[in-house]
């Protein structure tokens, strides 16, 4: 039986985990491949040891310095439009965190880049992503809407910080077609997916969602 198999899937992954990623299914997320991976990846070590116990609900959960690791479904919906949509060469993260997220792009994209400001988060998730053999990984330290310090066309681009206006040197590094992921605050908070089309954007979904607010400059712990 095949591992991207949902009913397989379910019964070999621990409890926990399984029950998560049935969730997720009846949520709309339907790329076997995506729940095979996310039920697969440990995210009880993505987030506090206090909150350890409950890495595997439907609930954003603190990873320090006021940040939040998103809920699975949120990562998961993101994640889904972009294996729908996006070619699967170069990623820009904007957002590293705990790495949860980095660690899923790594499994699909050729390579993902992926910025923090927060330097303790930054270096805390650059060892844990070493630790579990992540390979394709390039992590930067710095301000995500300066975007990547080089010049480097994307295919897509993810945001995991709520934005109330789309910084051109993130809309400027995406190639024609690119995917954008991004959420926003206005006139409603939500989540959306954009494809770039010259200088329009065609949306391709959109999804209520909350997230901690996108800032400029960088943190020194």
């Amino acid at each position: 039986m095949s591992p991207y198999d949902l009913n397989w899937l379910v019964k070999h992954t621990e409890p926990r985990t399984a029950q998560m990623v049935a969730q997720l299914k009846e949520q709309g997320i339907h790329h076997l491949e995506l729940l095979a991976v996310m039920g697969g990846l440990a995210r009880h070590e993505f987030v506090e040891p206090a909150f350890s116990h409950l890495a595997y609900s439907a609930t954003p959960l603190p990873i320090g310095r006021n940040q939040t690791i998103s809920q699975p479904l949120t990562v998961a919906r993101m994640s889904q439009w972009l294996l729908e949509h996006a070619r699967r060469g170069r990623v820009l993260e904007i957002g590293t965190g705990s790495g949860y997220q980095t660690a899923i792009l790594a499994h699909f994209f050729n390579k993902v880049h992926t910025i923090e400001r927060q330097e303790s988060l930054y270096l805390l998730a650059k060892e844990r992503l070493a630790k579990m053999s992540v390979n394709n990984v390039e992590c930067h330290f710095g301000d995500g809407q300066a975007g990547w310090p080089q010049k480097i066309d994307m295919d897509a681009v993810i945001i995991t910080a709520m934005a109330s206006k789309v910084p051109l040197a993130l809309t400027d590094c995406l190639k024609e077609n690119g995917i954008l992921i991004m959420p926003i605050d206005s006139p409603a908070s939500c989540i959306g997916c954009w494809q770039k089309k010259g200088q329009q954007w065609k949306c391709l979904g959109t999804a209520p969602a909350h997230f901690v607010p996108l800032l400029e400059g960088k943190e020194y712990a």
